[in-house]
């Protein structure tokens, strides 16, 4: 993980005002901007499902890790906080720095969807309303 944590955080930065991992360090760098927009959780999945960076073993954990994220979120909404909202951002981080991590220098597209998206994804996940609206 802390190899992950390496890479992701020397190549990588977030948007102003985006959430950002471990007291402060960031984790994603100016990422350009790309036409196509990822605007959840699911259009990343896809996006990951059609990518060729990706191994077919390595997409299947990362389906397991977003659904698994997911639920999290919805165990929380529902009033079962065995997570604080602290330590959901810090998975959701590290979890899209896995995934950056190994787009960022095969499918560079993507990667820049993702850089994009981090921060619209997280208030998705976050705002209960918005969690429902997208996840349920």
């Amino acid at each position: 993980m802390a190899a992950i944590l390496a890479v992701a955080a020397t190549s990588l930065s977030v948007p102003a005002g985006a959430p950002s991992v471990m007291g402060g360090t960031t984790a994603l760098q100016a990422c350009p901007a790309v036409e196509e927009e990822i605007v959840d959780l699911h259009l990343l999945a896809d996006g990951l499902k059609d990518s060729r960076a990706v191994s077919l073993w390595e997409k299947l954990r990362l389906k397991s890790a977003i659904d698994e994220l997911i639920g999290r979120f919805q165990a929380y909404h529902d009033g079962r906080r065995d997570f604080s909202l602290a330590q959901l951002q810090e998975q959701y981080d590290l979890l899209l720095m896995r995934i950056a991590a190994h787009l960022q220098h095969k499918d560079v597209i993507l990667h820049q969807r993702l850089c994009n998206a981090w921060f619209q994804i997280w208030q998705d996940l976050e705002d209960p309303q918005r969690f429902a609206e997208k996840f349920s």
